[in-house]
């Protein structure tokens, strides 16, 4: 789980590119770069808001695609003995020849 202080950052940094986004956007269709930066400057602590609790939600409410911390696959395994207790394989068999 990410912490809050992780996720703050994340939210002001994307706020930082969708504002930009923002501004760039309307002063394309609008020509007018005050009326960008306006629209930026009004959607800012709104989308601020929004970000971070949607964060927050997705990431201590939806389980769906949480890969976990564990790493079975990579889990030590005694692969060395048989049934029997003794050595296997190539090498044990070269170990146990005088």
């Amino acid at each position: 789980m990410d912490s809050q202080k992780r996720t703050i950052v994340k939210t002001l940094l994307w706020r930082f590119i969708a504002s930009g986004t923002t501004v760039v956007v309307v002063f394309a269709l609008s020509g007018n770069l005050t009326l960008g930066l306006t629209a930026a400057a009004i959607g800012i602590p709104l989308k601020l808001f929004m970000y971070y609790f949607y964060e927050r939600f997705w990431t201590t409410s939806i389980e769906w695609g949480k890969v976990s911390d564990d790493f079975p696959e990579l889990s030590v395994k005694d692969v060395s003995s048989g049934s029997s207790g003794r050595p296997r394989g190539a090498l044990a068999q070269r170990a146990r020849k005088p």
